[in-house]
């Protein structure tokens, strides 16, 4: 190309119309509206009504504000998170959660993961629409075997404590899922048994327990009844290291019965103090014989008792109606001791001395 030369006069012409032309090209673009104030670094961006919270206080403005165009720029969150158009940035993922809502409506700016999801509006027995492994946490592996919908036994306020119902479950099929990893097992000190748990136990409620001794060997209660797996002999209880069921019946507790047999005579205290076992009663006759001078192991009464040592006309000392049979409301008017007239060996027949008796009485 041939440079053209222009005359002095005629160049300071054309440099003039060619910056007027300039001028008006310029003129003739939109200004960009509402640009950002000076001093970027002091603007409060709350006065524009859409707070900058969490990851949005470190995002570029044009990741928003694209073209330098500030008015107007949208605040929902759909209209960036699009994946397309001039603000793409992070979308919905595929296998995000079926719904309409809006992005915060769970997730907020500060993190996005944990979020949170009202249930309120979801449909009885789908739960696993979403919670199925993918999408949301679903059924873990160790789970009881079952069909049924999350919400038979989850509630959406809390995920537990869970709530089962028993009434389909198969008898003798409990370890099915108490096995110590579905559901709670048998504990290390249960009872020795290979039954199935509803042998004794029932879905409503698990204890009290109900079993059967039927099967149990006779002399072997102690294997259970040891005061750790099962209740033992209480501290108070008679000495022995006889067998329980020598004196107690799995049918009843009480009453139990004892063989006194080898027992050692005058020795009947050691057990019958009133704490061990039954003792003497407030209103027993005055004595410190031993319980088995007047009464047998094989029936407390009737009870024999030798009046040998008793002094003369001390009868009613006991026999005053309360301790032991008094005089009866029949009897002759008289203050003679008892033992005036009855015999120690025999209440009757008794002998009456009428020498002191008045004449025509």
């Amino acid at each position: 190309m041939i440079p053209i030369a222009f005359p002095a006069p005629t160049y300071r012409l054309v440099v003039a119309l060619l910056a007027i032309f300039l001028a008006a090209l310029l003129a003739s673009f939109p200004a960009a509206s509402a640009a950002p104030p000076s001093g970027n670094a002091r603007f409060d961006h709350i006065k524009t009504g859409f707070r900058l919270t969490g990851a949005h206080t470190n995002a570029r403005c044009e990741s928003c504000h694209a073209r330098g165009v500030f008015k107007g720029t949208p605040t929902q969150c759909s209209a960036c998170h699009t994946g397309a158009g001039q603000r793409a940035t992070s979308l919905l993922p595929a296998n995000h959660i079926p719904t309409k809502q809006s992005c915060n409506t769970c997730h907020n700016t500060t993190t996005f993961s944990g979020a949170r999801f009202d249930h309120t509006g979801v449909a009885p027995g789908s739960c696993a629409t979403c919670h199925n492994g993918s999408r949301s946490k679903g059924k873990p592996s160790g789970h009881i075997p079952t069909t049924a919908a999350c919400d038979t036994c989850h509630k959406t306020s809390a995920w537990t404590p869970a709530k089962f119902s028993h009434a389909s479950v198969a008898a003798g099929s409990c370890s099915s899922c108490h096995n110590g990893t579905a559901a709670r097992g048998k504990h290390s000190r249960h009872i020795a048994t290979t039954a199935s748990c509803d042998s004794c136990h029932k879905t409503t409620a698990w204890t009290p327990a109900t079993f059967s001794h039927s099967s149990v060997a006779a002399g072997t209660c102690s294997t259970c009844h040891n005061g750790s797996t099962a209740k033992g002999k209480p501290s108070g209880h008679v000495p022995t290291t006889t067998s329980c069921d020598t004196c107690h019946k799995t049918s009843a507790w009480t009453p139990a019965t004892f063989s006194h047999s080898g027992v050692g005579p005058g020795t009947c205290s050691t057990c019958h103090n009133g704490s061990t076992a039954k003792g003497k009663p407030s209103r027993h006759i005055p004595t410190t014989a031993s319980c088995d001078t007047c009464h047998k192991t094989s029936a407390w009464t009737p009870a024999t008792f030798s009046h040998s040592g008793v002094a003369p006309g001390t009868c009613s000392t006991c026999h005053n109606g309360s301790t032991a049979k008094g005089k009866p409301s029949g009897h002759i008017p008289t203050t003679a001791s008892c033992d005036t007239c009855h015999k120690t060996s025999a209440w009757t027949p008794a002998t009456f001395s009428h020498i002191t008796d008045a004449p025509g009485h």
